[in-house]
């Protein structure tokens, strides 16, 4: 297991119990989506002849669940490059987690589908959190944003998952996010004052390139000041649909691969000397030795003084520190 070292001292574990295990985890339990939003490479991929439409199997869901079980605290989110509420046995998996007694678990969805039902059948799971991405407040804009969506349908499902939740007193926390992306750019501070009052916390994501997929000019534009380790490679490790763990959250194109959770655990992998090798390039600054990492134009989004940690445990009153 790496140990703290003098030329990396600001880019460390944040606590011990981290380097045994990640503090948080990502899976994704599909590729599929029912939206082309223009911040997102799906529409990009889901035309590549490479791609193949699928959701996770519960059996690998399973093992992973049964794993971050025996590590009490650990963040377990529902997310990535696939729209969650696509997957038929959604539901099956938050109440497995549950019952395996992890929390928080958090799940992110474009909220097209939250119909009365399926929205009171996930509060009814027990989950977390619940965080929308809407990315908009207004409708021209939002349907610019997130093609193949309807502005009213989408901010309906919300407002009643918002009543639902109220009315029947679920404890689930309700976030709706909003990424700071030159289209929406001139309405964050009208989206932030619309959602305040109404939901349990209001982000404002980064607009990034998705390991260069997306365009983006704005990242690509930051050439000068020192590059700092993605924090990511202590904080968390991300699950794709088919049970690959990658270093990488923004890694559509399978580049950044280190294991099988088939074949191995994630404790082994988080403490392997592959991931302490690629952790210690970025504490010496030698990023141009890991090819990924070498082009990526998305670090000066990657923030260690405030991320999705510090959300949380602001609407969870979480005693663990991050």
């Amino acid at each position: 297991m790496m140990k703290r070292n003098q030329l990396g001292s600001n880019y460390v574990f944040r606590k011990e119990q981290d380097e045994i295990f990640p503090p948080m985890v990502f899976v994704e339990i599909t590729n599929v989506c029912n939206l082309n939003c223009i911040h997102c490479p799906y529409s990009y991929i889901s035309k590549q002849k490479f791609y193949k439409p699928r959701h996770m199997g519960f059996s690998v869901y399973k093992k992973i669940v049964d794993e971050v079980a025996q590590f009490k605290g650990t963040i377990f989110r529902i997310v990535c490059d696939g729209e969650p509420t696509l997957h038929p046995r959604l539901l099956d998996m938050i109440i497995y987690t549950k019952k395996n007694n992890i929390q928080p678990i958090c799940l992110i969805t474009n909220g097209t589908l939250l119909s009365k039902k399926k929205s009171m059948n996930i509060l009814n799971t027990g989950i977390d959190v619940i965080e929308i991405s809407l990315d908009a407040v207004r409708k021209d804009t939002y349907e610019s944003i997130r093609l193949g969506s309807s502005f009213k349908k989408v901010m309906d499902n919300t407002q009643r998952l918002i009543d639902l939740r109220n009315r029947f007193k679920f404890h689930t926390k309700i976030m709706v996010s909003i990424i700071d992306q030159p289209e929406a750019k001139e309405e964050i501070n009208d989206f932030v004052e619309y959602w305040d009052d109404k939901v349990d916390k209001v982000i404002i994501r980064t607009y990034t390139s998705i390991g260069g997929l997306v365009k983006n000019n704005i990242l690509e534009s930051v050439t000068q000041g020192e590059r700092w380790p993605c924090p990511l490679l202590w904080t968390r490790i991300f699950i794709n649909v088919d049970g690959y763990l990658k270093f990488c959250v923004d890694d559509w194109s399978d580049r950044t691969i280190v294991g099988d959770i088939r074949k191995t655990s994630l404790k082994q992998m988080w403490q392997s000397a592959i991931y302490d090798q690629i952790r210690n390039y970025h504490q010496l600054g030698q990023f141009h030795k890991i090819p990924y990492c070498n082009k990526c134009v998305d670090w000066s989004a990657r923030k260690w003084n405030y991320d999705y940690f510090y959300a949380l445990n602001k609407i969870l009153n979480k005693t663990r520190k991050n």
